[in-house]
């Protein structure tokens, strides 16, 4: 069967191509939301993982990569805690995973265009699942009051640096490590549970990643 791969703060952030470091808490005051954890941030090695299907809940290690089966996840709902969203809700559809945060001023400058792919795509072809990485939920829930973002809700209470996070949070880098996680970060996954595309960073054309790969 085929492998199946579904200290102290620096005083002054060290900014990189993608944006600030992450080594302190989020600044509203910063534009950039790609942070760098110079110290928390855990490089995960390459191994052969035996995976999961993408109705399967229990998660497994390993980022998502394109090609490649989507990293299995059980995420809480954001309004009801006790409910778990995992692949398998989804599976027979196109699913965009939108990692976001109220402190991320790139991620709400995209809900004209999230507005714009649900108006374009019905729910039946394309699934939206909206991430918070917020720590506080009715920090979330209450920005969701006032402002229309399409789809369902969960929350990686474990921020960019818990699991959720290392498998779909990652940001593209020169070096290629794949150490830095940031937001936004958008996660494109086929009807059959393989990663058809990744979106990161401030210039990420969402509509143009889902007319790639859904048509107009």
């Amino acid at each position: 069967m085929a492998p199946n791969p579904f200290g102290r703060v620096a005083p002054l952030p060290r900014r990189s191509s993608f944006g600030a470091s992450f080594d302190s808490m989020p600044n509203p005051s910063v534009p950039h939301c790609y942070l760098k954890a110079r110290v928390l941030v855990l490089a995960v090695s390459a191994a052969s993982l035996l995976g999961l299907s993408a109705g399967a809940a229990r998660a497994q290690p390993g980022p998502a990569e394109i090609g490649k089966q989507v990293p299995g996840f059980e995420i809480e709902a954001l309004q009801d805690s006790g409910r778990a969203i995992t692949p398998s809700d989804f599976e027979g559809r196109y699913v965009l995973l939108n990692l976001w945060a109220t402190w991320c001023a790139p991620c709400i400058e995209k809900l004209p265009a999230l507005r714009e792919a649900r108006r374009r795509y019905s729910p039946e072809r394309l699934a939206i699942l909206n991430v918070s990485f917020d720590r506080s939920r009715p920090k979330a829930t209450a920005f969701l009051e006032k402002r229309e973002m399409p789809g369902r809700h969960a929350h990686a209470s474990g921020g960019l640096m818990g699991e959720f996070g290392d498998k779909f949070a990652r940001m593209p880098t020169e070096s290629g490590s794949g150490k830095v996680r940031g937001l936004p970060n958008m996660t494109l996954i086929g009807p059959k549970g393989k990663v058809a595309d990744i979106a990161a960073g401030e210039s990420a054309d969402l509509l143009e990643m889902l007319s790639e790969r859904l048509g107009r």
